[in-house]
């Protein structure tokens, strides 16, 4: 099966799980392609030089539908799947030219819009990242499906743990989330023996955080970290890693703890707590900190978690099926 991939570059989750899903789809049998809409800048692409060779990904200019066709000319996809709102327009076009399902994304919240509406009405199928953003699709229900983003549990797994305990940071920051980025640095410089990580796009306002800048290597990072703070994919990273979690982004949602997936769907958004408070953070990390019990407790059920619900291979294995039962269909 061939399958197209459309995504727009930039330093965020959503273009880390489009190389990984890609990646894993090449494994499991599929000629799954890449192309990244938009030209992304020279830190970019030096960044994720080494992925986008393995995984032979190629760049656009933003919506350039003859730049697509000129590298199509040889290979015909048999699905079109985009990630990205704005490769929505370029995905459609495509999928009308290869009589193609358009398999359409949605990593948040506000694209049941009347923008969008016509790309989500000739979607085959729109794979929603959470319940949250499901809910958000009630006109589409139908063929909404809920797939989260799954991470490669060989390649984010724990390492030793050594003291003192360390912190990370992860998350691109943007004006929503710049409150709680703050508020948790603050809260993190009134500990005292823990070392502090930051893997963002914005430098901290901190005294004690080494700051890596936005950075490939989270992996080895979070592998050596006890406790990982954002949203999201770093969340879903920092749990195979066997980190505890705090739920922080525009709202904190605190310590991801067993009794509060219990009682209802997991929710790492960051949009379902309160307004971020230092004081309430700090009070999140000493009880993390200072109970190094309850603290080994919530790593090993993050492992679990990202093992039962997050695992990468599993996960890309349901998209597939997807794809299969679309194609089946419309061969009928």
């Amino acid at each position: 099966m061939n399958v197209l991939h459309l995504n727009r570059f930039f330093y965020s989750g959503q273009t880390t799980h489009a190389f990984s899903l890609v990646k894993e789809q090449q494994k499991q049998g599929l000629d799954a392609r890449l192309i990244m809409d938009g030209n992304p800048s020279y830190q970019a692409l030096e960044l994720y030089k080494e992925t986008i060779n393995k995984l032979g990904i190629t760049t656009i200019r933003p919506g350039d539908l003859q730049a697509v066709l000129q590298q199509l000319q040889h290979w015909q996809p048999h699905v079109i799947h985009a990630h990205s709102p704005l490769t929505f327009p370029l995905a459609a076009s495509l999928a009308t030219k290869y009589s193609a399902p358009l398999i359409i994304t949605c990593h948040g919240l506000g694209l049941n819009n009347q923008e969008m509406r016509p790309y989500l009405q000739q979607a085959s199928a729109i794979i929603c990242i959470s319940r949250r953003v499901a809910n958000s699709m009630y006109d589409f229900a139908g063929k909404v499906h809920i797939v989260p983003n799954g991470v490669d549990l060989q390649e984010f797994k724990p390492a030793l743990k050594t003291d003192p305990v360390k912190i990370a940071y992860v998350g691109r920051i943007d004006q929503s989330k710049l409150k709680g980025y703050n508020h948790f640095c603050k809260a993190v410089d009134l500990l005292e023996q823990v070392e502090f990580f930051v893997a963002a796009n914005k430098p901290p306002n901190s005294k004690t955080a080494q700051y890596l800048g936005w950075t490939s290597e989270v992996a080895s990072l979070l592998a050596k970290t006890d406790i990982v703070a954002g949203t999201g994919r770093a969340i879903i990273e920092g749990l195979a890693c066997g980190n505890a979690a705090i739920i922080l982004g525009r709202t904190c949602q605190g310590i991801l703890t067993p009794e509060k997936i219990r009682t209802k769907n997991i929710d790492i958004s960051g949009l379902a707590g309160t307004d971020p408070c230092y004081k309430n953070i700090f009070y999140d990390l000493a009880k993390l900190t200072q109970n190094k019990i309850y603290l080994q407790q919530l790593q090993k059920f993050g492992r679990e978690l990202a093992e039962n619900e997050f695992d990468n291979a599993k996960l890309t294995r349901n998209i597939i099926e997807l794809y299969e039962q679309i194609l089946a269909a419309q061969r009928k």
